[in-house]
């Protein structure tokens, strides 16, 4: 089975304790709100009162259970922002005929440049678009990949 990039058993499925689903509980929200721009690692541990590496550990563990996205090391995406991210990315390829480039993403998210391109990065490496010169390709062989069952 998949969920997400990560291949498994069916039968094998990722579990939290107690802690880590409490945990999750606060995290998870933070991470919605911040919407397009959601709080690094060392923010979340702090505003949670969390030690940085139990979050780290626990973002990565709900990743794989496909509630959030890592798009750079200490950078994680809720899954409901990054589907809304990959629909934007459609739409914005749809609209401009082929492709995109970075500039237009950064315009249309409000981002800055260095956050949209590792957006887009992520994408080109979960396979959802194809960077060729300067541009981000949709891939017409690939849905959103953290939606393929």
């Amino acid at each position: 089975a998949r969920s997400g990039p990560w291949l498994h058993l069916p039968s094998h499925a990722v579990s939290l304790d107690a802690r880590e689903e409490a945990v999750a509980q606060q995290l998870l929200p933070l991470l919605q709100a911040g919407r397009f721009d959601p709080p690094w690692v060392r923010d979340l541990a702090r505003d949670t009162g969390v030690a940085e590496e139990t979050v780290r550990t626990l973002l990565r563990k709900l990743a794989r259970r496909g509630d959030v996205h890592q798009v750079v090391r200490d950078l994680f995406y809720h899954a409901d922002v990054v589907r809304e991210l990959a629909e934007l990315v459609a739409h914005l390829v749809q609209s401009r005929g082929a492709a995109l480039d970075a500039a237009t993403f950064r315009d249309a998210t409000g981002l800055g440049r260095k956050r949209a391109i590792q957006i887009l990065e992520f994408f080109d490496r979960v396979g959802y678009t194809r960077f060729h010169r300067d541009l981000h390709f949709l891939r017409p062989d690939s849905g959103w990949g953290g939606s393929r069952a």
